[in-house]
């Protein structure tokens, strides 16, 4: 009996975590707005009441406090609804057919999120190419996180690897014929996954731990038979999960499978199709992109000599972002936007502090001269970009 209660509230909680839980899928966006309306008040009311920070909003993001809230809430919301259920159901075909209808859904879901990120590794949009400033960032100066990131960014084949591993096993959760296998990947990915995540502190920690809930959930039902298969003494069928149809016509349930199957691949494949991006790798960089070298700095009628240069680096960043490097190797970095008809470079530091910079590109000595005013003078700084792709960890 006891078993069955937790089965009816492991049940429910995922089911609930993956209609509340926010992702951002490209062909609906309603989960932000529908976990808003149902908890948010609930959210910044706990939070307020355990902790006393007072959230500025209740936005939903990779182990951010109303994450952690939100699951709270709805693990104790399964926990009442689980209740209600247990005592009502009578384990009739009904009950059983749903209950089948319920973890079809939950497969069908963690094979979209392996999809996605399979997908992702294996076009190079989930491990990027490294930034120019993170390449001439010294190593003990790179936060775990990035210095991860960064790394596997360099390595095509690892990220093609992963990927196809990621798909393979979103394959074979699709098919009920084939769930076990596909569950019992997805648990040796995810286990990999959440160790990584935090062994290097990257903050998705609390999603990996339900992707990988949904994989041990998914494989619960064979744990025995596995156990007795793997390190047993006698031979164990471990077969997939029983054949027949959801629905009672054959007609509605070949409708729904095909229907969701390509939802899931409309989701994953479309914002690569929108972009005609399958290589991250070769995708186009903003203008100016690049690593500069600073050769010559001017303030005001005075040329600095090298010791003297405020900054010995710069960089464009292809998320906006303009960087400078000190001798000490420290990094500041401002809000980018272009104004290429006026050579206009537009800062934006974190108070919101606007500075306006001309520029002056001479493409064929590969020379950007910024003209940077501070105080009563004007700076100008001349960088000659640098051939960042040749550097030892981007070459085979």
């Amino acid at each position: 009996m006891f078993n069955s209660f937790i089965k009816i509230q492991a049940t429910v909680f995922f089911l609930l975590c993956i209609l509340f839980i926010p992702f951002p899928f490209h062909l609906t966006g309603f989960q932000q707005q529908l976990t808003d309306a149902v908890f948010g008040r609930a959210i910044l009311g706990i939070d307020a009441f355990f902790f006393g920070r007072g959230l500025a909003d209740t936005k939903v993001y990779s182990d951010s406090p109303s994450m952690y809230v939100l699951v709270f809430l709805l693990f104790c919301f399964s926990i009442v609804i689980s209740a209600i259920v247990f005592r009502t159901s009578n384990g009739n075909k009904t009950d059983k057919r749903i209950g089948a209808i319920f973890r079809a859904i939950i497969a069908c879901y963690l094979s979209l999120m392996l999809m996605k990120y399979g997908l992702d590794k294996i076009f190079k949009t989930q491990f990027y190419l490294p930034e120019p400033n993170t390449l001439y960032t010294p190593l003990g100066l790179i936060d775990k996180d990035l210095l991860y990131w960064s790394t596997m960014g360099t390595s095509k084949f690892y990220g093609v690897v992963t990927g196809m591993a990621e798909v393979l096993a979103a394959v074979l959760l699709f098919f009920r014929r084939t769930r076990v296998a596909g569950a019992l990947l997805a648990v040796l990915i995810m286990l990999q996954v959440v160790a990584v995540n935090f062994g290097f502190d990257i903050s998705v920690k609390l999603y990996s731990l339900f992707l990988l809930g949904l994989s041990l959930y998914l494989l619960a039902p064979f744990g025995r038979r596995i156990f007795l298969f793997l390190f047993g003494c006698k031979a164990v069928s471990i077969a997939g999960e029983k054949q027949g149809n959801y629905f009672r016509h054959p007609f509605m349930y070949v409708f729904s499978k095909s229907l969701v199957g390509g939802l899931i691949l409309v989701e994953s494949f479309l914002p690569y199709v929108q972009k005609n991006n399958f290589n991250d790798d070769k995708a186009a960089r903003p203008f100016l992109h690049g690593a500069y070298e600073v050769k010559q700095i001017v303030a005001g009628s005075d040329t600095l000599q090298p010791h003297n240069f405020p900054i010995h680096r710069f960089f464009i960043h292809r998320n906006g972002y303009l960087v400078f490097q000190d001798q000490q190797e420290a990094m500041k970095d401002y809000s980018l936007t272009y104004d290429t008809a006026s050579r206009i470079l537009l800062l934006t530091d974190y108070q919101l502090k606007k500075t306006l910079v001309r520029y002056d590109y001479l493409p064929t000595d590969s020379l950007l001269i910024l003209h940077y005013p501070i105080a009563d003078k004007i700076y100008r700084i001349s960088g000659r970009m640098l051939n960042w792709k040749k550097l030892p960890l981007l070459k085979k």
